[in-house]
């Protein structure tokens, strides 16, 4: 059996191809499995949608219990092991719980006495992992990364103060550009997932709540985070949480030039057993404050989401207007790669890579197109 960690929506496509098998090129498959891949692509076409992620991404039940269409791992779960829905005294449920958390999440990373390549927009949640990673490391150890110079503008003292002193580059491909091989990579993806929001940004812009579903309306603000929903997220949290949770940062990794990845170099600061029981622990509590990210949701709710992430900023920093007055700075798919910006087929080079590690591309991919790679 092989199982995968991140799947893309390429290596997807290329199995509906495979068992169309227009030309007769591959080995015919029989009608039975077909019909039973259909059945299994369309459950999971369902699920994303119940858990705001795109058509083309893929689920992950950390809990080991849900199947999809492919075989999925944890292995890249620092680890991995099981997190349960349940109150854990020891963690706490407050900003300065938090605070304690990141650090010590940092400098274990920092630990590994690698490279630490970090992804940086100038919005909190990459600001919050560099100021983690100034605390405890030596300079040269960080390696940031930005999309063009719109993090500069989104953050200007951060870049004055910090970012200019440090070892920093721009590049027109943000989602190639690390070497998970080498390289520890360490994003902040997590954060709005754990800490407020309403579900995946491109796909709740324009939502609002349907009964107990949300149906898209294209162009409009979203009503998904307005206060009368909130029980309706909080009983959708833990659902979206628990199959999306490993599959979040693997989305900045779409390009990457390595024919294998180190997983134990796979850390998103966020991507924490203790930090994900924080956020357990906000939930809980009913302490999150639920927001919607798109450019014509309500600002103000987002201003008043992930508020410890917040805290954490300003106790760092002393910046008040920016800790607690920075909006969302959405990166949109043409950020992160020139190639988005063209009217072709993208043809990123990684189309799945295995729990060991080995990335699947166009190089290897018939090695992969067996039953051994599905749950059927």
């Amino acid at each position: 059996m092989t199982k995968f960690v991140y799947v893309s929506g390429d290596f997807r496509s290329a199995w509906k191809i495979y068992l169309q098998n227009k030309f007769n090129v591959w080995p015919e498959h029989d009608e039975g499995f077909k019909t039973e891949f259909d059945f299994v692509f369309k459950q999971e076409q369902i699920a994303l949608k119940k858990y705001a992620r795109p058509p083309r991404w893929y689920l992950n039940d950390f809990m080991g219990e849900n199947e999809f269409l492919f075989n999925m791992s944890d292995a890249h779960f620092n680890g991995a092991g099981k997190v349960k829905y349940e109150y854990t005294d020891s963690i706490g449920s407050e900003s300065s719980d938090l605070k304690d958390l990141m650090l010590k999440r940092a400098e274990k990373i920092s630990k590994m006495n690698k490279k630490i390549e970090i992804m940086y927009s100038g919005g909190i949640d990459s600001t919050a992992v560099v100021l983690a990673f100034v605390e405890v490391c030596k300079p040269d150890q960080l390696k940031i990364w930005m999309s063009g110079e719109g993090p500069v503008y989104n953050y200007p003292d951060m870049y004055k103060k910090i970012i200019g002193h440090l070892d920093y580059e721009f590049t027109d491909d943000l989602i190639g550009c690390c070497d998970p091989s080498q390289h520890v990579y360490c994003p902040g993806n997590e954060a709005d997932r754990l800490f407020g929001a309403d579900g995946y940004t491109m796909m709740m812009q324009h939502a609002k709540r349907d009964g107990d579903k949300y149906i898209v309306h294209d162009g409009e603000a979203p009503t998904t985070d307005a206060p009368e929903n909130n029980e309706w997220n909080h009983s959708r949290w833990w659902g979206i949480t628990r199959h999306t949770y490993l599959t979040q940062a693997f989305r900045l990794l779409q390009n990457i030039k390595c024919d294998k990845v180190d997983l134990a170099n796979y850390q998103p600061l966020f991507f924490d057993h203790d930090i994900l029981k924080f956020a357990i622990n906000l939930h809980i509590e009913k302490k999150h404050r639920w927001f919607n990210s798109g450019t014509k949701a309500d600002k103000d709710r987002y201003l008043a989401g992930k508020m410890w992430i917040r805290d954490f900023i300003y106790d760092f920093t002393g910046d008040k207007d920016y800790a607690y007055g920075i909006g969302k700075t959405l990166t949109t798919p043409m950020d992160m790669s020139a190639r988005m910006r063209l009217p072709l087929p993208t043809n990123f080079n990684v189309l799945a890579i295995t729990d060991d590690g080995t990335v699947v591309n166009r190089q290897n991919l018939m090695d992969y197109m067996n039953p051994d790679s599905l749950t059927i």
